[in-house]
């Protein structure tokens, strides 16, 4: 199975001058995302790895595939040309992790989008997830959760299940 895995504010932002909007203040976010890709592929644009921190580039405990037109050899890391590319040389299901526009080009080609739903509102946002029209996606799971001492904003983690899968 395919799938993505994004986390958003109530305006689907999903960036802000490269970065996530709520950096620092969501970690169960990124614990959720370490969670659910360990030992998967993941693939991703070439910005996306670029804004990944340092230490954790190549993504460790998994397959990392970039998709890139004009990369060449990145250590740890392999390059698709192309989304087709990239399932291609994935070693199973893959994770599409982003960025914007990775995301809208699999989206046609995924069963499953694991979303974390950020309850703030970014001013100023300049990447965005598409929207998942009702007809085609239902949610299969919800958590939600509420500030706490780690967490600083509202956050649910939503799971999409496309109605009638991909065969």
């Amino acid at each position: 199975m395919k799938s993505i895995i994004v986390a958003y504010d109530v305006d689907r932002t999903i960036g802000l001058e490269g970065h996530l909007p709520w950096e620092g203040r969501v970690p169960a976010d990124m614990q959720h995302f370490k969670t659910l890709t360990n030992g998967h592929p993941v693939i991703m644009g070439r910005r996306t790895f670029d804004t990944l921190p340092e230490a954790y580039r190549p993504l460790p405990n998994r397959q990392n595939i970039v998709m890139s037109l004009s990369a060449t050899a990145i250590k740890g890391v392999e390059i698709a040309r192309s989304l087709d590319g990239a399932y291609e040389i994935a070693d199973e299901d893959p994770f599409i992790i982003g960025g914007a526009d990775v995301y809208r080009q699999a989206l046609p080609t995924v069963d499953r989008v694991y979303v974390t739903e950020i309850v703030a509102r970014t001013i100023g946002g300049d990447a965005f997830f598409p929207k998942l029209p009702k007809e085609e996606w239902e949610i299969s799971d919800v958590k939600d959760f509420q500030p706490d001492a780690h967490n600083t904003l509202a956050y649910s983690f939503v799971t999409y299940d496309r109605r009638n899968p991909i065969q």
